[in-house]
């Protein structure tokens, strides 16, 4: 009779089965952990490392320990680190190269953990150490426009005021044409010259007095006339002159106060006490925090968006490759091409049905469901999902927070995140010098879409109570009148959003803070505006003042020489 069954071929086939199952009993684990690192850390970019993982055979499951992930931009932190986490794992799909996962628990999560070592696998530019101001962000740099007035005097002593200009220049001028004038009166007839035409005409009046002699003397009469009269006409000219020149002298005094004005005014919009940059304080105290999470966030995003898709080979897909155009494919020649036919249950090369998470923050446990976490969301024909719950946290009453994450079509695709919050402790913003609130209780609500994978739309709103401001330590007169406005806030709400393209969004804060703040700060302004216009009108009046005064006593020196000339004009005439 023929024998079916090989004595020989069963046992070579029980000792490799045995071989094979020893091999994993003793070596699967180191395997899967190094796998893991491996993969990780070429995904992240970033050391990945686990501290231990157990590959149960009956039933089919992992359970890891210890694993942490290196934030790639601070080396020397954690982004994500899991105490623990069990996974139950479908065994035939194995067979396959698929990674079905029906459950999975995840506990001890927590973020932004420090490391004792750093995580970095290549060599980066050496960072700048985080200096508090940078860890601390929201309002720790707060600024505002002070309105506390400059002394009208120092404005004065560095500005150039053009009243005093020309003031200055009329006096320049006055001296040059005292000069000039001076030298013009000196080239005229003076007593000396008019004593010897009197001289003159009486020693014609002397001697004969017959017909030819008077003929003779009205000659010499008639040539001292018109010298007399040449003499008057120059200093008739000059007299003109200088009368002019005086006009146009006094007529420029007299324009003095008016180019002061001009000044005052000047001063004034440049120096005087303004409330612009005052309106939008709440941008000023929250605006950093705000985008400091947005900008976080969005990094993430971006890590994680290129392990959302999977392209029909299996790689991840690279948003980048999107925006590319399709060019002609050339085929390789030799080279396989791997082919999926049809099957009757379709399963993606890597899936957790559901999730069970527990987040460890500094408020304490939050805790949550994962459901259809794979790249190849078309297949399981639903998008993956994530909820978030915590209550009678420390400093929060309650937090909820979901994430949908939807590639199961590209008509629909799109990603929706959602948060809300009640009782939430805010911790101090501000400056002591400035504005500082020393604490509130918030209730929180916001949403962020993002379509196209690249465009955001986020919006946040939120309402504070129990708000309490603490006195500035700058007694300056806009901190006065800001706290004495912000004494009686208890209550305010705030509204942020992020808007555009992930790479270049809008980002915009506001509240009514702002209107309570804007009035105070307006007020203010009012009172120290008159305060500071009259100071500074009194500082330009008494510089532009001494200017004006002192170049209408030099003007004053015209007078005297007005009036030699009109003693030369009399003494002239008193001769014809």
């Amino acid at each position: 009779m023929k024998k079916w069954i090989r004595i020989k071929g069963v046992a070579a086939f029980v000792v490799i089965t045995a071989a094979i199952i020893l091999f994993c009993v003793l070596f699967a684990d180191s395997l899967i952990k190094k796998a893991i690192e491996t993969t990780g850390t070429l995904i992240v970019g970033a050391r990945v490392e686990l501290a231990d993982a157990d590959l149960t055979f009956i039933p089919a499951g992992l359970e890891l320990t210890g694993l942490a992930v290196t934030n790639p931009d601070k080396p020397m932190r954690n982004a994500i680190e899991i105490r623990r986490m069990a996974l139950s794992v479908e065994t035939a799909p194995l067979f396959f190269r698929k990674w079905i996962i029906p459950e999975m628990a995840a506990t001890g999560i927590r973020f932004g953990t420090e490391r004792s070592h750093s995580g970095a696998v290549t060599k980066k530019k050496k960072q700048a150490k985080e200096t508090p101001d940078e860890k601390e962000k929201s309002g720790k740099g707060l600024s505002l426009p002070s309105l506390d007035m400059k002394d009208p005097k120092k404005i004065l002593e560095q500005e150039t005021l053009a009243s005093v200009e020309e003031a200055k220049k009329i006096q320049d001028d006055i001296k040059k044409l005292k000069v000039q004038y001076k030298e013009r009166i000196a080239a005229l007839p003076d007593e000396d010259d008019f004593d010897a035409y009197e001289e003159r005409i009486k020693k014609l009046k002397e001697g004969k007095s017959d017909w030819k002699a008077l003929l003779s003397k009205a000659a010499d009469l008639k040539e001292i006339t018109d010298e007399v009269e040449e003499d008057l006409d120059a200093i008739k000219s000059v007299k003109r002159d200088l009368e002019k020149d005086v006009d146009t002298l006094e007529a420029r005094v007299k324009a003095l106060p008016n180019l002061a004005k001009e000044d005052y005014r000047r001063l004034k919009e440049k120096y005087g006490p303004s409330a612009m940059g005052a309106g939008n304080v709440t941008a000023l105290l929250f605006g950093d925090a705000y985008k400091g999470k947005v900008e976080t966030a969005i990094r993430w995003y971006k890590k994680i968006q290129p392990m959302l898709e999977k392209k029909e080979s299996g790689e991840a897909v690279d948003p980048a490759e999107k925006q590319e155009k399709t060019e002609e494919v050339k085929r390789i020649r030799g080279k396989g091409v791997d082919i999926a036919f049809t099957e009757k249950r379709p399963l993606p090369d890597f899936l957790i049905s559901k999730g069970k998470l527990e987040l460890e923050i500094p408020a304490g446990t939050l805790s949550g469901t994962l459901k259809n976490v794979t790249a190849q969301q078309p297949i399981v024909g639903s998008p993956m999902a994530l909820t978030l719950t915590g209550k009678k946290l420390k400093g929060v009453d309650a937090v909820d927070m979901s994430a949908t994450i939807d590639r199961v079509s590209p008509k629909t695709a799109g990603d929706r995140f959602t948060f809300s919050g009640k009782g939430i402790g805010i911790k101090p913003v501000g400056s002591e010098e400035s504005i500082r609130m020393k604490g509130a209780s918030a209730a929180i609500t916001g949403k962020a879409d993002i379509s196209k994978g690249d465009t955001l739309d986020a919006n946040l709103n939120a309402k504070l109570t129990n708000v309490i401001f603490a006195a500035s330590t700058d007694q300056g007169k806009l901190q006065k009148a800001i706290t004495r406005s912000l004494a009686d806030v208890k209550a305010f709400s705030i509204q942020g959003s992020a808007k555009g393209p992930l790479d270049d969004y809008d980002l915009t804060v506001s509240s009514d803070l702002d209107t309570i703040l804007k009035k105070a700060v307006k007020n203010a302004t009012k009172e120290l505006t008159a305060e500071f216009e009259k100071e500074l009108q009194a500082a330009i009046q008494e510089k532009t003042g001494s200017a004006a005064s002192a170049a209408g006593t030099d003007l004053g020196a015209f007078t005297d020489l007005d009036g030699d000339l009109t003693k030369k004009l009399q003494d002239g005439k008193s001769l014809l």
